[in-house]
């Protein structure tokens, strides 16, 4: 059993504004535990899956969280190495991440194509992550995975809270078996927000304010 708490470990790699009820394009509601809703997806082997909650920080703050990519295995799930390859503008980067698997099972890792827009009108933010291939050579004892699309979606609420949706749709590669990866499928997710949500509150994500951005 202690295996199968650490099958997915897809936590950041870098959605709708608003949140679904059950069965909702599809969506089934499974659980929610403090503060976090969970939702799957059935659309192949491995579900999809979607997180719902709010943090008490700005969109400034959350932005800033996201881009800093070295910070990444200080709040992110089994994250074991992250650092940025490529950056195109402040808004699309390229950059690596490793994932810590339990022995006797090889560790993952994945190069990211990170994009993210601002709807001018609504202020809501999309950070969209998606995996790419051959970008750089594979390390011997670790598993390339090469299907992974996340997406954060932020909405700015009342009183410095700022509604999030997390969207994660990972397959780990290797020899895991379907089932075994969508039964652990929420841990490292649920972990990762709850994790972000201490880390946010640190005063340099509560104060910051980036001039970018429609906070």
């Amino acid at each position: 059993m202690k295996k199968l708490r650490f099958v997915l470990l897809l936590a950041i790699l870098v959605t709708p504004a608003y949140f679904f009820a059950q069965n909702t394009d599809g969506w089934i509601f499974k659980d929610e535990k403090e503060g976090v809703k969970v939702f799957y997806r059935k659309t192949s082997d491995v579900y999809e899956l979607k997180l719902a909650t709010s943090l008490k920080v700005s969109l400034s703050g959350l932005v800033t969280l996201l881009a800093e990519v070295d910070n990444y295995p200080k709040w992110g799930y089994k994250v074991s190495e992250s650092r940025e390859l490529k950056k195109i503008s402040d808004r699309e980067i390229y950059y690596y991440s490793r994932l810590d698997f339990p022995w006797p099972l090889d560790d993952r890792d994945l190069v990211i194509h990170s994009k993210m827009e601002q709807d001018p009108i609504t202020r809501r933010i999309t950070a969209t992550s998606i995996a790419q291939l051959g970008y750089l050579p594979t390390y011997k004892g670790v598993v390339r995975m090469s299907n992974a699309h996340t997406t954060w979606t932020l909405v700015p609420g009342a009183n410095g809270w700022t509604y999030v949706e997390y969207y994660i749709y990972s397959d780990p590669g290797g020899s895991l078996p379907d089932w075994l990866i969508n039964m652990a499928l929420d841990v490292g997710p649920r972990e990762t927000i709850k994790n972000i949500r201490n880390f946010v509150q640190q005063e340099k994500y509560q104060n910051v304010k980036l001039a970018q951005l429609l906070d």
